[in-house]
C-alpha cells in the first residue's frame, strides 16, 4: 500500500470540501477509481473507517467500544449509550473470554477493564 488509509481519507475529505453537493457522487466515484488503479481496493473498508474517525473527531465525538462477557438486553445497552455524548459512536461486543464484567475502550487509546479475566490474571502474577 503506497498511501495509508488516513492519507486517502484526508484526500477524499479535502476533495469533498471544495466540491459542491451536486459533484460529491462524481468525486467519490473518481476517488474509488484512483484507489483501485493503485491496487489498494482491498483497503477501502480501512479508508472508510479512517473517514469516519476524522469526521467523528471533527464534531468532537469519540469511538467507544464496550465489551461485555455475555449478551444484554436492549434496555441495558440503551442505558450505556446515555452515558456518552451525542456525537460519540458506541459499539457493543460480546467477548466470552472476559468471563464476567466489561471492558470499555475509548478511541482505541484509553481502556477501563473491569473484567473477571483481568482480575484472575492479576491474581496469578
Amino acid at each position: 500500500m503506497r498511501y495509508t488509509p488516513h492519507i486517502y481519507a484526508k484526500a477524499l475529505l479535502e476533495s469533498l470540501a471544495v466540491a459542491s453537493h451536486v459533484e460529491h457522487a462524481g468525486v467519490i466515484k473518481r476517488f474509488l477509481a484512483a484507489v483501485r488503479r493503485r491496487g489498494d481496493a482491498r483497503h477501502i473498508p480501512n479508508i472508510v473507517d479512517a473517514v469516519q474517525a476524522i469526521e467523528r473527531k471533527r464534531v468532537g465525538g469519540r469511538l467507544v467500544e464496550v465489551a461485555f462477557a455475555r449478551r444484554h438486553k436492549k434496555s441495558v445497552l440503551d442505558t450505556f449509550r446515555t452515558l456518552f455524548g451525542k456525537h460519540d459512536e458506541v459499539v457493543f461486543r460480546t467477548e466470552p473470554e472476559l468471563v464476567a464484567g466489561l471492558r470499555i475502550t475509548i478511541d482505541g487509546e484509553r481502556e477501563l477493564d473491569h473484567s473477571a479475566a483481568r482480575r484472575i490474571k492479576k491474581l496469578f502474577r
